[in-house]
């Protein structure tokens, strides 16, 4: 996967990366939900658009991981791949997001995620990577 998990004080951190930087917030995405349940077991079944609108990227990779964690805390969709589109341009993101419903008998639970934060939260370029913190 490409993604992994750190350590951090009291919380965990979140480093992703891939062939481009959108493909980097999608793993991030996709690592911020294999930190609360275990995804190998779910499947893509149904598809769940998000926006956002941000003035800089690093500010659309948090609007956008709140928007994954507050869709999966109040619809319990386990997200097992991502679109991501950005135009860093015009401040926006969109994200087309695939996953099943939550079965605590498959999906299990891992961790609790109460917030992502803006502590230590970076992205780059080259290669496209992001790394993040969240709290637990």
């Amino acid at each position: 996967m490409p993604f992994e998990f750190y350590e951090h004080t009291a919380d965990v951190g979140i480093r992703a990366w891939g062939d481009s930087l959108p493909e980097a917030f999608g793993q991030a995405a996709l690592g911020l939900i294999a930190n609360m349940v275990e995804t190998p077991s779910a499947d893509a079944l149904e598809d769940v658009h998000l926006s956002v609108q941000a003035a800089n990227a690093e500010r659309l990779l948090f609007r956008f991981l709140e928007e994954v964690l507050f869709h999966f805390q109040t619809e319990l969709v386990v997200f097992t791949a991502a679109d991501v589109r950005l135009d860093l341009s015009a401040g926006k993101l969109d994200a087309q997001l695939r996953g099943e419903r939550y079965d605590a008998a498959r999906h299990g639970h891992v961790h609790e995620i109460k917030a992502i934060t803006m502590h230590d939260l970076a992205l780059s370029y080259e290669p496209p990577e992001v790394r993040l913190i969240v709290d637990i």
